[in-house]
């Protein structure tokens, strides 16, 4: 009769295994539908609420030029189930792109986007980074004359 012996490199290889396959059985599972992915019924006045965050944390907002802003998408971010507008503008002379994650007519998140964000697949509208009025771009500051 021949017993199988192994060595402790051998034991802790398998239970190293055992636990790798127990900790991928919870990364195997199929996302289920959810109520929460249904975006509610109505969209949020979007561009308001991206002239309010903007007007509160731009510092020099007059510097800013060419302001943009993308169709609302509704994505499951950091913060949950929220929608995403991408905003363009050019901070001297260099387009810059910024993603907002709104929820309930609030700025819940804001940050430069990042390739996740799809922001450079959007269209975008010109809107009024004063007022939050679409399709009319913020007048530009005219310098004094005298």
């Amino acid at each position: 009769m021949r017993f199988n012996h192994f060595s402790p490199a051998d034991a802790a290889r398998r239970a190293l295994f055992a636990l790798m396959l127990m900790a991928m059985s919870g990364c195997t599972q199929i996302a289920q539908t959810s109520e929460a992915a249904t975006p509610p019924t109505g969209q949020p006045a979007y561009a308001a609420v991206a002239a309010k965050y903007f007007s509160s944390t731009m510092r020099d907002r007059a510097s800013f030029e060419s302001f943009e802003i993308s169709e609302l998408r509704w994505v499951h971010a950091l913060k949950g189930w929220s929608w995403l507008a991408c905003v363009h503008f050019v901070d001297h002379g260099r387009l810059r792109t910024y993603a907002l994650f709104i929820q309930n007519d609030d700025v819940i998140d804001g940050r430069y986007a990042v390739q996740s964000d799809s922001c450079g697949s959007q269209s975008y509208t010109p809107f009024d980074v004063v007022t939050g009025v679409l399709g009319r771009p913020t007048a530009p500051q005219q310098p004094a004359l005298y």
